[in-house]
């Protein structure tokens, strides 16, 4: 499919398949790269049990579809959501197949290898598939060449030399220092750039390092003993024979620097702090804490902080350099120092993952659409109609702003209680479940919402008491604590949590019923929200058709 428009169009595109039998069941086929998305369908017929097989995206693939292949019926529907950028061409892959069960069809869709499958797919086309990862086969756009059972070594001319190259090592001038790299590390290289060409390598764990050889000749020991010596400005690209210690697929989950010029290195996390200058004034993070850096993004003029726990928010990176320390060492063994210009770099991945925000998850909603994963700090002063009311804000469970008013707030506190004023401040204090703490502007809140608030001292020391008793000597006291604990309700999970680890085994066998009884009542509670037929909603009722 090309857009041959001067516009980004974005395409829905559906697939239908029939089997002409009807389904007796089927499944969808989870990505294992990637959480809550699928990339087939396996369903079993009437036909003798015989098993159909739709695939419609590889392993690790951006583009999801969306599967609808129901029993008692005969047909599969599957859609991609497709955006084209203009004079652009993309590609799709779909596989059918068959299995003798629907247990037999879901291995061999786990099983499959899609660069297996597209070994005899042209370049040219493989290139341009959206719904399968092919970062491990291309660099830019340029194939990684690859021997099987001999090194190669192509000219510009197209001509191939087939042996053994005889490389001690690689060693780049970049502009950001010297590299060195082990030959047993170094899987491809390759030229590019048309007046002045530079030399990419290309490392067995997908890193790439851009930059110029020192050394200007490749080389190669021929089938025949003969070694040759190939000047580098004649060769195209050079591919090692695949090696048995080499990893199936790249996988970047360490820390890592990516380069506009699309340079892809391997770094040891930084001991120094990161920091930027945000809307909340200068912040210093710590690097464990940070997931990444986007320095080059399509949506935002500034820099992207993404953190650990689930944190996002614009700012802008201080240095103008940033002084890391290679992941691999040298051919000497020593550390390699670089210093990386924060203008030329696209993103920085530090820590990657990203903590999965639950219904727990304390967060701040802003009106630059950042958000804040943490709690608020401190105490508010709360002026109301009648009084100023001094809250403690771990105490508050959700504040949001007034409409059409930047400095009137609605809070409602762990107990429920509810109260509408004008907070006395320009600011409030979040403290970052990663770590740290941020002043935000007042003005900037949308939104607080903190689903376990700690209850008030008061409430607290009577918990505690109530924890005590489960550890009498009496059962009786200490079923009685058990029952008390239930009846606070889900204010009382936080502190139980806490207290948990310090109580004997006992107790926290008791701890963990309570707060296992305590989420279901969480969970009718928010049942019991949703009206039903016929319920009455601000004095109107509700019928169901």
């Amino acid at each position: 499919m090309k857009n041959g428009t001067g516009q980004e169009q974005n395409v829905a595109l559906q697939f239908s398949s029939n089997f002409n039998y009807g389904l007796q069941n089927g499944q969808g086929i989870p990505d294992p790269k990637r959480k809550g998305q699928d990339v087939a369908w396996v369903g079993q017929t009437h036909a003798n049990g015989m098993a159909v097989i739709e695939i419609f995206a590889g392993k690790g693939s951006k583009v999801a579809p969306t599967l609808n292949g129901q029993a008692n019926n005969n047909v599969c529907v599957s859609s991609l959501q497709l955006t084209i950028k203009p004079g652009k061409e993309v590609g799709v892959l779909h596989l059918h197949g068959t299995a003798p069960s629907l247990d037999a069809g879901v291995q061999l869709v786990n099983a499959i290898k899609e660069k297996d499958l597209l070994k005899s797919v042209p370049k040219e086309i493989r290139k341009l598939l959206v719904n399968v990862a092919t970062s491990q086969s291309f660099v830019t756009e340029v194939e990684v060449l690859r021997g099987d059972l001999l090194d190669v070594v192509e000219l510009k001319t197209g001509d191939q030399f087939k042996g053994t190259l005889k490389e001690k090592g690689f060693a780049l001038d970049t502009f950001y220092g010297p590299v060195e790299l082990p030959v047993d590390k170094v899987v491809g290289l390759m030229n590019t750039g048309k007046f002045r060409p530079r030399q990419l390598v290309i490392t067995s764990d997908g890193q790439i390092f851009g930059g110029n050889l020192k050394k200007q000749t490749v080389d190669l020991q021929l089938s025949s003993g003969q070694v040759t010596q190939i000047p580098l400005q004649q060769v195209a690209r050079v591919g090692y024979r695949k090696r048995d210690n080499e990893p199936e697929e790249w996988t970047f989950d360490k820390p890592i620097v990516l380069m506009r010029s699309g340079e892809r290195v391997g770094v040891k996390m930084p001991t120094s702090p990161i920091e930027a200058v945000t809307r909340y004034g200068k912040v210093s993070l710590k690097p464990e804490t940070v997931a990444a850096v986007v320095l080059q993004s399509e949506d935002n003029g500034v820099h992207e902080f993404h953190l650990t726990d689930g944190s996002k928010f614009a700012g802008l990176l201080l240095a103008d350099q940033l002084d890391m320390v290679l992941e691999a060492p040298g051919t000497s063994g020593a550390p390699q120092q670089v210093k990386f210009p924060t203008s030329a770099i696209s993103r920085i991945q530090l820590a990657g993952k990203v903590a999965e925000q639950d219904d727990a998850t304390p967060t701040v909603d802003l009106t630059n659409d950042d958000t804040l994963v943490g709690t608020l700090e401190g105490k508010l002063e709360l002026a109301t109609a009648f009084d100023t009311i001094s809250v403690n804000a771990t105490e508050i469970k959700s504040l949001t702003h007034l409409p059409d008013s930047a400095a009137d707030v609605s809070v409602t506190l762990w107990d429920g209680t509810s109260l509408s004023g004008q907070v006395q401040g320009p600011a409030l204090k979040v403290s970052l479940s990663s770590g740290g703490s941020m002043q935000v502007p007042l003005g900037m809140v949308v939104k607080y919402e903190q689903p376990q608030p700690q209850p008030s001292n008061q409430m607290i020391d009577k918990i505690r008491e109530v924890i005590a008793d489960l550890n009498a000597d009496d059962w009786k006291k200490r079923d009685r604590a058990q029952a008390t604990l239930v009846g606070m309700g889900p204010v009382a999970s936080g502190v139980l949590k806490k207290m948990r680890e310090s109580q004997p085994p006992e107790a926290q066998q008791r701890i963990d019923a309570v707060l296992k009884e305590l989420e279901k009542q969480k969970t009718a509670g928010a049942a019991a929200a949703v009206p039903g037929p016929g319920a009455a909603v601000n004095g109107e009722v509700m019928i169901e058709n």
